[in-house]
């Protein structure tokens, strides 16, 4: 599986292209549908895959709905933050999905040739979730490198994401850390490093 990462939209949002052959998922795609699909390169979009609701995930989810037709998976507890047009007004952004979209259940999935485990992580927002391929772990904004996502902004909440953040201690081998913003990781430094973890 090759993984290509594209930093996109106001707030820096990781947005990931994985692709098996001609097989295409993305995840989180925060913004510009129209360089997204320029990236695609003709290739088969699968899905879109959505770590959490939050606007700076979302915006280009429409677009690409309009050209694929491919489902927008996202978990049911963050579908009323994803269609709300007001959720980025304190920011000066209005971002929201207006297209169908696909409950996001917890556990083993398969898309195509792509096998993935998503764990429920709510505390970000309610919601939220990670998804795990082979060897990497997409945190969106549930764990970032040496922190965490913060829990002040609307549904957010501090005491259940401390208990969400203890699946990490649970993996009983090595992870690349792949996070909504900022730089990668891994498991084994989070573990050692993060204070959050401790």
């Amino acid at each position: 599986m090759d993984i290509q990462t594209f930093v996109l939209g106001p707030i820096a949002t990781n947005t990931y292209l994985l692709s098996i052959g001609n097989d295409v998922i993305l995840i989180d795609p925060a913004s510009k549908p129209e360089k997204l699909i320029d990236k695609l390169q003709g290739r088969n979009l699968l899905a879109v895959l959505l770590t959490h609701g939050h606007f700076d995930h979302i915006k280009a989810c429409d677009g690409l709905y309009e050209k694929y037709g491919c489902k927008i998976y996202l978990h049911p507890d963050d579908e009323e933050l994803a269609r709300d047009k007001y959720s980025g007004a304190d920011f000066g952004l209005v971002s929201y999905i207006s297209c169908p979209i696909e409950p996001l259940k917890e556990g083993k999935m398969k898309i195509g040739p792509f096998e993935f485990e998503t764990i429920f992580t709510p505390g970000h927002t309610p919601g939220s979730v990670i998804f795990v391929f082979d060897h990497y772990i997409f945190t969106g904004d549930t764990l970032f490198r040496g922190s965490v996502g913060r829990t002040d902004l609307k549904g957010g909440d501090a005491r259940t994401l401390k208990q969400s953040l203890q699946i990490f201690k649970s993996f009983d081998q090595e992870y690349f850390i792949l996070p909504g913003h900022d730089d990668p990781s891994t498991l084994s430094f989070e573990l050692a490093n993060n204070w959050y973890l401790r």
